[in-house]
């Protein structure tokens, strides 16, 4: 009987361990099977950021980010808009207790029959952008103008701008246009030139700061979610409609500074680590050329490099080239070569022959003849018959006719006058309008492509 006993108690065992077995398995299959399946990664989108202390770096990239995302474009964001009146009444205010005292004293050099002397206080970050404002300051403000300048390069360097800011109102400039390094730390500049009692006009990069007369620049929001809804629109023709960016298309974050060589080696490290890249957004002209050359230093193929949907907020001749080799495929042209600068230099007249009255106002739309009617359009650069102007009221390149709003960091106490940037596509890219076709200041680029 013990030997029955045993055997029963041994195949009683062995049976319950198989039924525990079959239970287990089954009951893992059906864990598994209910479980949503981990989405495959159908490719990689690479983001390159430029120096994120500046507004409009922050601006590109979240403006890509809504627009790659499928968010709609804020109804502030248009070329159009309604301004909300307390901010109209605030600038008209404010305008007027600021600036009224120095237009009427002797700071004023038109008042004073003297001279204008302009400080010009760019990034000084040389690259294609920077010179080509520089060259534009140099002939507008020096050729056009008739007027005195004094440049100040301080390169990319956030402290030195400011040093430079000090040392131009030391020098007795009777005005700074600055294109602001890092929007808050060089919001000194507006300090200091407020203690001097002199005008500045910011192009390029807001600062936080009430003092500017204006902000002249396009808006990189704007800029930025355009290039993200020409991925996003491309990437569902290619997967199909129900894709998800960030799930089964991840975003691949690089960069922070001006500089795409110094940036080099993240981005092709970011390029090694994720080889499915589908798409990349150039925050800037030099990472075009960055993530050009990753790709060949990592062996991809040209059908591979061509097949990347490439865009960018930016237009270099680095990205002419792109187009050129078929690697290229959006571009918002950001404003430079007279298009931010000979703007500027007018305001500042239009404010030192009729002060606080001659000023831009919120809610208005921007044109020549009511902001800058003397603004010479069809001025030629010396030694040449081309007018660098002559696309600006053009209806198809031009750039006017956007309301002027309150400023990104200034807000209501500076009127933003929103220069646009231009859409570069393969197909306008031999455009004449184009910087890097114009036969001056050095370019163009590539002249065979205009013949």
């Amino acid at each position: 009987m013990k030997f029955v006993s045993k055997g029963i108690t041994r195949t009683a065992v062995a049976v319950i361990a198989i039924v525990i077995i079959i239970i287990a398995a089954i009951g893992v299959y059906f864990y598994f099977a209910t479980q949503p399946a981990k989405p495959k990664v159908l490719g990689y989108i690479l983001q390159t950021h430029g120096y994120r202390g500046s507004t409009s770096e922050v601006l590109r990239a979240s403006g890509f980010l809504d627009g790659v995302m499928g968010n709609p474009l804020p109804p502030t964001k248009g070329k159009v808009i309604t301004v909300d009146p307390a901010d109209v009444e605030t600038w008209l205010k404010w305008k007027v207790e600021a600036y009224t005292d120095i237009w009427k004293s002797d700071k004023n050099p038109l008042r004073a029959g003297r001279t204008p002397y302009v400080g010009y206080l760019p990034l000084g970050i040389y690259n294609p952008w920077d010179e080509l404002n520089l060259a534009s300051f140099k002939w507008y403000c020096g050729d056009v103008l008739g007027w005195r300048y004094e440049v100040a390069w301080p390169d990319a360097d956030v402290k030195k701008q400011n040093d430079m800011a000090a040392e131009l109102i030391a020098k007795g400039v009777d005005a700074i246009l600055v294109c602001p390094l890092d929007s808050m730390a060089n919001a000194k500049v507006g300090e200091l030139a407020q203690k001097a009692g002199i005008p500045i006009v910011v192009f390029g990069i807001d600062m936080y700061h009430r003092w500017p007369l204006a902000f002249v620049q396009r808006d990189d929001y704007e800029s930025g979610w355009y290039c993200g809804k020409y991925v996003r629109d491309k990437l569902i023709e290619k997967f199909g409609p129900d894709i998800k960016i960030g799930i089964d298309i991840p975003i691949v974050d690089v960069g922070n500074s001006w500089d795409a060589e110094a940036e080099f080696k993240y981005v092709k490290a970011a390029m090694a680590a994720n080889p499915d890249i589908v798409a990349v957004f150039e925050v800037m002209g030099g990472y075009h050329e960055a993530w050009v050359r990753a790709a060949k230093d990592l062996g991809w193929s040209e059908q591979k490099i061509k097949d990347i949907i490439a865009v960018d907020v930016d237009f270099f001749p680095v990205n002419l080239d792109g187009y050129i080799n078929g690697y290229q495929d959006y571009c918002r042209m950001m404003p430079t070569a007279g298009y931010m600068i000979a703007d500027s230099l007018e305001i500042l007249k239009q404010f030192w022959k009729y002060g606080p009255d001659g000023l831009p106002n919120l809610g208005e739309i921007y044109s020549v003849s009511k902001h800058v009617p003397e603004l010479q359009i069809h001025a030629t650069v010396p030694g040449t018959n081309f007018a660098p102007l002559q696309w600006y009221e053009d209806p198809v390149a031009g750039v006017v006719g956007y309301t002027i709003r309150p400023a990104t960091c200034g807000g209501a106490y500076t009127p933003w006058v929103l220069i646009p940037d231009r859409v570069v596509t393969a197909e306008n890219y031999k455009s004449p309008w184009i910087y890097w076709n114009w036969p001056v200041w050095g370019y163009p680029h590539r002249p065979e492509i205009l013949s």
